[in-house]
């Protein structure tokens, strides 16, 4: 029998790698959606020859090499390369986390995908979980991990999804605003009423 899936989704600085860092400490299986991506990006694997092969990301190419750094700039640059970039890959990284979920033979298995509400192709998940964090919160660590200042950390928050949206669309919502003890205890509760621990 397959394992119960549970998504792990968070809104920008909010603590998702906290969070999934507190659930692999406590013991179970977490399998990452961007580990996959970096995997199938591998030359020979499935998306890197359905990048090459629709020559939209020429540029991104130097020889057989796939420049990521290249690739993240045409897409952010261009939305409708964004798109079909997402159409060529987003299918193959969840069949793939699909199948190593479906080889497990634990009750549950956590995946996580940062862009989870994002995305146009659905991951077919048990239950989604959603970390959230207050504005402020979100700012400071946001300005602390990736080195920017405070106008440009607003502009990326700004540009995330609706929040309204993804607190609907989530079965439960973690508030990391506070500590990682606070978390924590958040994380126990609700895997003790789950029956998961």
């Amino acid at each position: 029998m397959s394992p119960s899936k549970i998504v792990i989704t968070g809104t920008i600085a909010s603590g998702k790698s906290t969070l999934v860092g507190l659930i692999n400490e406590l013991g179970f299986r977490v399998i990452s959606a961007d580990d996959v991506n970096r995997k199938l990006l591998e030359p020979g694997s499935i998306n890197y020859e359905a990048i090459k092969n629709s020559h939209l990301y020429d540029e991104a190419f130097i020889g057989d090499e796939l420049d990521k750094k290249k690739l993240a700039q045409i897409i952010f640059k261009d939305k409708d390369k964004l798109l079909q970039l997402n159409r060529l890959t987003h299918r193959n990284i969840l069949d793939d986390i699909d199948r190593q979920a479906n080889a497990l033979d634990d009750k549950v298995v956590f995946i996580e995908i940062p862009l989870y509400f994002q995305m146009e192709e659905k991951y077919e998940a048990d239950e989604v979980w959603l970390v959230v964090a207050d504005y402020d919160t979100q700012l400071t660590r946001l300005m602390d991990r990736d080195g920017i200042d405070l106008s440009y950390a607003k502009q990326k928050i700004e540009t995330q999804e609706n929040l309204i949206d993804m607190k609907e669309g989530a079965d439960i919502v973690f508030d990391n605003s506070t500590s990682v003890r606070d978390l924590m205890r958040d994380l126990k509760n609700v895997l003790e009423s789950k029956d998961l621990i």
